[in-house]
């Protein structure tokens, strides 16, 4: 989806500060009851995270005030069936000004499009099912849901 009011760049060296900047925001980008604050990572992970080539982080910045007006990023992850790489898109966040805007759209066919040029031609997200913003983002960019009956489980290792 090409846009006349928002321009798509994705986060490499020398950007560090588009991740601080998304921390210290958090609240901006997230639902009511997310934290309000997060705590940047350090030099040293935000280093690690920017120069990955399996890591696309792209943000959106509207092209009048030149503020970001949402990010997503996503991983490349290797699979043992179908296609080895598939691009795991993990988070999608849309600052409060620019909502219904198509920013959230935009943003996830960005990782498609960066996804298409590194050879990889499916992908996958998941949300909580409760999470309507997210969902429709997801449907309005195409994503097929999958069977109701499957949750996802997280870990601390």
């Amino acid at each position: 989806m090409v846009s006349s009011q928002y321009r798509l760049h994705r986060i490499r060296q020398g950007d560090e500060w588009a991740l601080n900047t998304l921390a210290k925001g958090n609240a901006r980008f997230g639902h009511a009851d997310d934290r309000p604050w997060v705590p940047p990572l350090s030099s040293e992970e935000v280093n690690l995270f920017v120069s990955d080539p399996r890591t696309i982080c792209l943000i959106a910045i509207h092209m009048d005030t030149n503020h970001m007006a949402g990010f997503a990023y996503g991983c490349v992850l290797y699979r043992r069936h179908t296609k080895l790489r598939h691009l795991c898109i993990y988070e999608v966040g849309v600052d409060i000004d620019h909502r219904d805007q198509d920013v959230g759209k935009i943003l996830v066919e960005g990782l498609g499009a960066e996804a298409r040029q590194m050879g990889i031609d499916q992908g996958f997200a998941f949300t909580s099912v409760g999470d309507r913003q997210t969902r429709a983002i997801y449907e309005s960019a195409g994503a097929q849901g999958s069977n109701e009956g499957e949750v996802i489980y997280g870990f601390e290792f």
